[in-house]
């Protein structure tokens, strides 16, 4: 038995070894997990009792490996505001203390020399070379600095040195004319390059602005007064395209926004000094700068580059600016591809008014000294540039709804404003179709967006605004109202065979002018015969055109006010038509009763006509109008005929007649009454039929 159980237990004993191998493991790690806890300062996570482990056999036991050792803790963070105010601090007392005391030594050095002067103390000779020398041994400190790191202690003494040797340098020219013009403006020009340079070493941007603004004030404190625009333009060029290469060399967008308003300033100060000398240096350097400056990575700058170079080509023209008007269409072109290639999505907007506003105020000189064709031309081709600008976004799907819409709005409201002033002396009769012209484009262009709903939309809406306005332009008299009932009638058509809602509500508006105009002006046209003249037929042309935008439509609540409206505004066309024929027929003393008494017979034979139909086409809207007309026109028999007539024969006329059109209608209920009452009780409601 024994000798047979041996193997067992040997596999028993190398089991349970293995077992405390694992425990003894595990505890060592347990433990130096904990010292590190301790280390980090993470607070020790309560944690559920640990469920019994089961004892090795005493022959498996081992000692207990020895303890991990202790792992020192770092010393305890400091607080929030004392992080927060130590690089508060350390910035102020390197950087802004620095550039104080930079400012500070600067003029220390000024004074200085003010004070030589008035003492006599030094030469005019060795005060220019004592401060030339002041400024190299402070580049050389600033070096050493520098190779030290004490970099941005450094930054703060080369810009010192930079400032001083300026000073020096004009001391030699302005103050004490020992030096001409011309070695100076090298030596500062010099000092220029120099301060470009130092600032690329030092990674420093304060030096190269100081730098530009030193360089962008030489030109100025050296003038003689000599017109030299050649020399001028190009130097102020060629610092500024020196700035804007530091600027993209190092990201420093701040030298852009240094740069464009110094030049801008020079050149506009030349322009204002010497009165455009040299017109083909003047626009050269206007498109020079702006091809320097309108590629910038400082995006609000682009618009201000746009609108300086459009006034810019404007001055230097005027008054014949006939030639650079095609310049300015092709900086917008330009601005358009600028805007595409930054992704810059406000910038087409704001580059639309950089062109149109400066046009705006100096457009009617421009009338008096240019052809109005070839500006009208230059003025279509721009409008064109921005009009393809919107599309052409919908359909890489890069479009803000928003902004384009703004866009083609103030486009097209400029261009159509501008074109009038300019061909209203000479092309008067065309003015219609212009307008007409500028609507079918925008159709056109919403038909190419049709699977853009908004911007679709929109482009339509614009054309709906130009064909309204096209029509009182082009036409007179009649005639307007009656284009503009075809309008609304044609924009009913359209809504319902693309089920826009939008130009439902377009179609009414346009309606809406319509009845207001038919009330307002043309009720007060002559009528020159009865049932046959222009007004009548003005009016029975927009009542038509009312029932067919009501028989297009069909649903909602649109087709019952064109219906009704449309009756109405029949009915006042015949009231007026009445009217005229009574006064054409009656006596002065009898034209009062005869028009009164012929409104109410047409009144009634009217509301029998609306119920005949209501009964024929099973259509309650109609008999509901008719006999609420019946009711009108009792209450105005009753109420006013039978008190205002003077003669009996009116009143008879009157009552008669009425009578004899309420009896057709009462036969018409009689006759009809079980299908009204079975129509009645299937529909449910009078509004369902016409």
């Amino acid at each position: 038995m024994n000798a047979m159980a041996g193997p067992d237990e040997e596999r028993m004993d190398a089991l349970s070894e293995a077992i405390a191998r694992l425990l003894r493991r595990q505890q060592g790690i347990e433990h130096r997990l904990d010292a590190i806890e301790r280390a980090v300062g993470i607070a020790a996570v309560t944690q559920a009792p640990a469920r019994p482990r089961p004892s090795p056999p005493l022959s498996a036991q081992s000692p207990a490996p020895p303890p991990a050792p202790a792992i020192p803790s770092p010393p305890a963070e400091p607080p929030a505001s004392a992080s927060m105010a130590a690089p508060l601090e350390s910035r102020m007392g390197m950087l802004w203390v620095n550039r104080i005391g930079v400012i500070t030594l600067v003029l220390g050095v000024a004074f200085f020399f003010k004070y030589a002067v008035d003492n006599r103390w030094i030469g005019e000779p060795g005060r220019v070379v004592l401060g030339i020398l002041a400024g190299l041994v402070t580049l050389g400190f600033a070096d050493w600095f520098w190779r030290r790191d004490q970099k941005v202690f450094a930054q703060g003494i080369a810009g010192a040195g930079i400032a001083i040797l300026y000073v020096s340098f004009y001391a030699a020219f302005g103050f004490y004319h020992l030096v001409p013009q011309g070695p100076v403006f090298a030596l500062m020009a010099l000092n220029t390059l120099a301060a470009g340079g130092l600032a690329l070493r030092y990674g420093s941007p304060a030096i190269a602005a100081l730098g530009l603004a030193g360089g962008y004030l030489t030109p100025v404190v050296l003038s003689t007064g000599e017109d030299r625009p050649w020399v001028f333009l190009s130097y102020v060029l060629l610092l500024s395209a020196g700035g804007m290469a530091i600027a993209r060399l190092r990201n420093w967008c701040g030298l852009e926004a240094l740069a464009f308003p110094a030049a801008t300033v020079l050149y506009c100060s030349w322009l204002a000094e010497f009165h455009v000398s040299d017109k083909a240096a003047a626009t050269i350097f206007a498109l020079a700068f702006y091809a320097l400056f309108v590629s910038g990575r400082l995006w609000p700058l682009a618009p201000l580059v746009q609108a300086a170079a459009v006034i810019e080509l404007l001055v230097v023209s005027m008054p014949d600016v006939t030639p650079v008007l095609p310049l300015a269409a092709a900086l917008s072109a330009v601005a358009l591809a600028v805007a595409a290639w930054r992704d810059w999505r406000e910038m087409p907007f704001l580059s639309l008014v950089a062109f149109w506003a400066p046009y705006a105020f100096v457009h009617f000189e421009l009338k008096q000294h240019n052809s109005p064709e070839a500006i009208f031309g230059c003025l279509t081709l721009v409008f064109l540039i921005f009009s393809a600008w919107t599309p052409w976004r919908v359909r890489t799907g890069k479009t803000d709804a928003k902004l384009d819409a703004a866009m083609v709005a103030l486009n097209a409201a400029a261009y159509f404003s501008a074109g009038y002033d300019l061909l209203e002396r000479g092309y008067h009769p065309y003015l219609g179709l212009f307008a007409a012209a500028l609507a079918l484009l925008h159709l056109g262009i919403a038909r190419g967006v049709r699977r853009h709903a908004f911007e679709a939309a929109f482009y339509a809406g614009v054309a709906l605004s130009f064909t309204t306005l096209a029509i009182p332009i082009q036409f007179a008299g009649y005639r307007i109202s009656m284009a503009w009932a075809l309008e609304g009638a044609a924009l009913a058509w359209i809504a319902a065979r693309t089920t826009g809602r939008r130009l439902v509500w377009a179609s009414l508006t346009v309606f809406g002018l319509t009845t207001i105009r038919l009330l307002s002006l043309d009720s007060r046209m002559y009528a020159d015969a009865t049932f046959g003249n222009a007004r009548f037929l003005t009016f029975l042309t927009a009542a038509v055109a009312l029932w067919l935008a009501a028989y297009w439509i069909r649903t909602g609540q649109a087709p019952v006010v064109t219906y009704v409206a449309g009756h109405f505004v029949l009915l006042w066309g015949l009231t007026l038509e009445v009217l005229a024929w009574a006064e054409r027929s009656a006596s002065a003393p009898n034209v009062a009763n005869l028009q009164s008494v012929a409104i109410s017979i047409l009144l009634a034979g009217y509301a029998v006509i609306l119920v005949a139909i209501g009964f024929r086409k099973r259509s309650a809207l109609n008999r509901i109008l008719g006999l609420m007309l019946i009711a009108a026109v009792v209450a105005k028999l009753y109420l006013y005929d039978v008190w205002q007539m003077t003669r009996g024969m009116y009143r008879v006329a009157a009552f008669a007649g009425l009578g004899i059109f309420l009896l057709i209608t009462s036969y018409l209920y009689s006759r009809y009454r079980g299908a009204i009452e079975s129509l009645w009780r299937r529909e449910g409601s009078p509004g369902e039929q016409r």
